[in-house]
C-alpha cells in the first residue's frame, strides 16, 4: 500500500492520532507561519492543522497528496473562513512554473516525503529569488541515546503504518540547497525549526 493510500484510510481520524502531541507542536506551527506574506505555498498541508496560524492577507497554495486529507482541510479552511487554494499534487512534483511563491512552508512533511532532495529541489525551483522556506520537521535528535532507544524503534513502528521516518536529517538537507538564517532545535533535536532564503 503506497503512502497515499494509507493516509486517505485515515484522513478522517488523522486529528485523533495527534491529540497527545498537539499541546507542543501547536505553538511551533504558529511560530513558524505568522511572519509570511504575500503569495504562499504549504507542501503537505494534511488536515489543515496549519491554516488558522497564517496571516489572513497572504494568498494561499496548498498541497497534499492524499484527497481525504484534502477534504479535511478545506473543511477546516471553510470553517475559518479562509480562501485557500487547495491542490492534490506531490511534493516531488509540484505543479507550479518557476520562480512563483514568495514562501513555502513545510510542517512535519519530509518525514514521510518518498524522495526528499527531489522535494527541496522542487522548492527551490518554485520559490522567487530571495523567497523564504519555512521547514518545522521532525529529525534525528543531538542526543544519540534518544536516537538509539526511542527515535529508532519509534520508526521501526511509524514506518509500516505511515510510512513515517523519525531519523532523517532534513536540517542538513536545507543547508544543501537553501540559505539558511535560523535553525531552533525542540526537544533535544526531535523537532528543528528552520528558517531559509533561496539565494537571488
Amino acid at each position: 500500500m503506497s503512502y497515499r493510500e494509507k493516509y486517505n484510510r485515515i484522513g478522517s481520524r488523522y486529528d485523533i492520532l495527534e491529540v497527545p502531541l498537539n499541546r507542543y507542536f501547536e505553538p511551533l506551527r504558529e511560530k513558524a507561519v505568522k511572519r509570511v506574506s504575500g503569495k504562499v505555498l504549504e507542501i503537505g498541508v494534511g488536515t489543515g492543522k496549519t491554516l488558522k496560524y497564517y496571516p489572513r492577507n497572504v494568498e494561499l497554495y496548498a498541497i497534499d497528496g492524499s484527497e481525504e486529507m484534502l477534504k479535511v482541510a478545506r473543511e477546516r479552511a471553510k470553517s475559518l473562513g479562509i480562501n485557500a487554494k487547495f491542490i492534490r499534487a506531490e511534493a516531488e512534483n509540484l505543479p507550479f512554473p518557476n520562480d512563483f511563491f514568495d514562501y513555502v512552508v513545510s510542517s512535519f512533511v519530509f518525514c514521510t516525503v518518498p524522495n526528499p532532495e527531489r522535494a527541496m529541489k522542487e522548492i527551490v525551483r518554485v520559490l522567487k529569488p530571495g523567497g523564504g522556506a519555512i521547514f518545522l520537521e521532525h529529525t534525528l535528535s543531538d542526543s544519540t541515546v534518544l536516537n538509539l532507544f526511542f527515535l529508532m524503534p519509534l520508526e521501526l513502528i511509524l514506518s509500516p503504518l505511515l510510512d513515517d521516518s523519525t531519523t532523517r536529517e532534513t536540517h542538513k538537507l536545507v543547508r544543501k540547497f537553501l540559505e539558511v538564517e535560523k535553525e531552533e532545535s525542540y526537544y533535544r533535536g526531535i523537532v528543528r525549526l528552520i528558517v531559509a532564503r533561496k539565494p537571488f
